[in-house]
């Protein structure tokens, strides 16, 4: 099988390991099928060959696309550009995409529309409801009509970018999943957390102003209590409608 990519945005090196972990975990890949690249490490742009790799999925992280550009440091303007130039060789030649969280949000710049605050979630869960289309899409497959997420991001999409496709939205952050044509895919939320991962990314962004650090515990107490994590399909699904031997 040629291997699925996995691009970290985030510059935390153990919540980006443990992030990619819990993909590989969730679309049930051994590490030589999925490849792990940190943009604040590597130039990805210039060596990303889209005939050799399956898919790609673009991880989240603490920026936020909204920041005006004075105020955003030398490192996330790169991985934005980096980001935004993925997106648009995969919508051009056709590679698939899971873009979670920040991914989502420079995805939706990309097609036109802007990210706010008023979108944001504090860290927790959220249920979300499936839409018409959401309930046709592969990707969603065997996924309940609503289904509990963990959330956590400063800022979500004011509206569904033109050429997109609604697959599923709540009540705080109405763009909570959608697809741009037949391969890209897009979340708010992290399909990748369960209770044990959400304990691990938690505790990395404790400081970072996603909700008030002394409901901690009641967070993890969510996380513990919604056993499996019925998100975690959705990766599955992704990997396997789109592996490529």
């Amino acid at each position: 099988m040629k291997p699925f990519i996995m691009v970290s945005t985030r510059p935390e090196i153990e919540a980006a390991e443990n992030e990619y972990e819990s993909f590989r975990a969730h679309g049930g890949l051994e590490p030589e099928q999925l490849t792990h690249v940190m943009l604040e490490e590597v130039d990805l742009a210039d060596a990303f060959d889209p005939q050799a790799v399956s898919g790609v999925i673009i991880g989240g992280s603490p920026y936020n696309a909204s920041t005006p550009f004075d105020a955003k440091t030398r490192t996330q303007v790169r991985v934005e550009e980096e980001v935004g130039e993925l997106l648009a060789t995969a919508l051009k030649d056709g590679v698939p995409v899971l873009a979670t969280g920040f991914g989502l949000e420079v995805l939706a710049n990309h097609l036109g529309t802007a990210t706010s605050t008023d979108f944001g979630e504090d860290l927790g869960a959220a249920d979300l409801f499936v839409t018409e289309e959401g309930r046709r899409d592969p990707v969603l497959a065997g996924l309940p009509e609503t289904f509990t997420v963990f959330v956590g991001h400063h800022e979500g999409a004011v509206a569904v970018p033109e050429h997109s496709v609604l697959l599923a939205s709540s009540p705080d952050c109405p763009v909570q999943m959608l697809r741009v044509g037949e391969r890209l895919y897009g979340t708010q939320f992290n399909p990748e957390l369960d209770a044990d991962h959400v304990t691990q990314r938690i505790s990395a962004y404790l400081d970072a102003g996603y909700g008030d650090p002394g409901q901690l515990e009641l967070v993890l107490s969510e996380a513990r209590l919604s056993g499996g994590n019925v998100a975690g399909r959705i990766v599955r699904n992704f990997v396997e409608r789109f592996a490529q031997d």
